[in-house]
């Protein structure tokens, strides 16, 4: 796993290395480097006619002004012009430090250009703002951004962060540049992941600018760089039992489907047995849908609750189907929370009280998140799993096309790249396994590797089939072939 942070977080790891005798200015040259890495591989594959920067007046413009100077350093002779984001002649510059150093020592053949002036096949780089935007930008930020997402014959690199993204949230401030790839500096950034944030940064880079040595701050935030699980282990004496049996909590007829999704998720998974528990008078509805599937009398379920491994519950579900608010306080196994659940714990409490011993998974989506918090429309994704209330025995896994793995110590991001994951059942899917990998591997284990062999299943779906097949049985299947795969 690589750290992640935000703003804060990432001025703390530069003044760190700073302070450790690391001049900024190496540590600029080190992100014009890691800038360079990439851009020679897009110079071979895109074949730009030229390369055009957009500068600021902080460091991403110095960023730009060094890697163009490497670039010619080494060799490249496609033009090269900067669109300075500041008046270039005005004394005193607006530009200072490091930023105005890497400005002066441009090689002469970088010319000063404007937008209308550009035209051809372009590498764009957005070397314009960087971390820690709080408000909308302006013109003529606004405009150069229009520009560049307007072109169309383009290749565009930001730098650390696409302009206009707030590198916290993952809010747009009023327009961001749509990159096609993102080198972000020192640690990843909270913001390129979440909400908005994956949708305008393309591919995102790590670039090592030898200001981490694993002396950082506690940002509490990682990505995970791992992304492809282990095979699931499967014992030659093995049996359905000793594979978990979970415990499907129905719910409503008309919501089935749910239910069945997360139960053939959990044996495609690798469990060994699934019963659901729903009112005696619904067996003739129920009974056959799943081959395979047992039933239980949701009356019975308090009584009989040691007999599972795992629990699943709220795929379905639209208020609480027992008596008293505390049935699971002493179950032992893994209870995976979901869906209907959120809105059944907002209108009693007592029940999530009650979960408090037990070693449980609550799996949101956004829209239920924000609904169980009461946040208001303009709260953050980011910060509402941040308060989300977590005891050392439960894992948040907050779901989206970058999900949020948060322990009560740290929080795990896990890329996107998943495209072929946005359809109805997805998410039941997603339950399933976490039921099956939680019993086998713990809840911090499990967690992780249940949400990278779903992530891996959306991939192989849209790779095997195509990103527009939104088939749940074929992706299920998939969700079984991540068991076997070897990473």
């Amino acid at each position: 796993m690589f750290p992640a942070g935000k703003a804060s977080d990432s001025r703390e790891v530069d003044k760190r290395a700073v302070e450790k005798g690391i001049p900024s200015l190496l540590l600029m040259e080190n992100a014009a480097f890691s800038l360079y890495l990439e851009v020679v591989k897009i110079l071979n594959s895109f074949k730009p006619e030229k390369i055009v920067a957009f500068a600021g007046k902080g460091g991403n413009g110095g960023d730009s002004f060094a890697l163009l100077r490497i670039l010619k350093d080494r060799g490249c002779n496609i033009p090269m012009q900067i669109i300075p984001l500041f008046p270039v002649t005005c004394h005193p510059s607006p530009v200072t430090g490091d930023t105005l150093k890497n400005f002066q020592i441009l090689p002469e053949s970088v010319e000063i250009t404007e937008m209308e002036q550009i035209s051809g096949k372009v590498l764009f780089i957005d070397g314009m703002i960087g971390t820690g935007l709080s408000k909308n930008i302006k013109d003529p930020v606004k405009t150069a951004v229009e520009f560049i997402n307007d072109y169309k014959d383009k290749f565009v690199v930001a730098i650390d962060v696409p302009t206009g993204l707030n590198s916290d949230t993952g809010k747009i401030m009023g327009d961001a540049v749509k990159s096609d790839m993102t080198v972000t500096m020192g640690i990843y950034k909270t913001g390129l992941f979440a909400e908005k944030g994956p949708s305008v940064c393309g591919e995102i880079v790590l670039g090592h600018i030898s200001a981490n040595d694993g002396n950082i701050p506690e940002t509490k935030y990682f990505v995970e760089d791992n992304v492809v699980p282990s095979p699931v282990k499967v014992d030659v004496d093995g049996y359905k039992n000793r594979n978990g049996h979970l415990l499907m909590i129905g719910g409503e007829i008309e919501k089935l489907g749910a239910t069945i999704i997360a139960a053939e998720s959990f044996m495609a998974s690798g469990g060994g047995l699934v019963t659901a528990a729903f009112k005696k008078e619904m067996y003739p509805d129920i009974a056959g849908v799943m081959t395979g599937m047992m039933l239980t009398d949701i009356d019975e379920v308090p009584q009989s609750l040691n007999k599972y491994d795992s629990i699943v519950i709220g795929p379905g579900l639209s208020e609480w189907p027992f008596e008293n608010p505390d049935v699971f306080k002493d179950f032992k196994g893994t209870i995976t929370v979901d869906a209907g659940m959120f809105d059944i714990m907002l209108q009693n409490r007592d029940i999530i009280s009650s979960l408090k011993k037990c070693k449980v998974v609550f799996t949101p989506h956004p829209g239920e998140l924000k609904r169980f918090l009461a946040a208001d429309r303009i709260e953050p994704w980011i910060e509402q799993i941040e308060r989300f209330p977590l005891e050392k025995n439960h894992v948040l896994v907050a779901k989206s096309h970058a999900p949020f793995i948060r322990f009560f110590d740290k929080t795990v991001i896990i890329p996107h790249g998943a495209k072929a994951l946005s359809f109805g059942g997805t998410g039941d899917a997603l339950t399933g396994i976490l039921a099956f990998e939680t019993f086998e591997n713990g809840l911090e284990k499990g967690s992780l590797r249940a949400v990278l062999r779903h992530r891996l299943a959306g991939i192989e779906l849209g790779k095997k089939k195509s990103l527009s097949f939104h088939n749940i049985e074929t992706l299920i299947e998939f969700i079984g072939i991540t068991g076997d795969r070897d990473a």
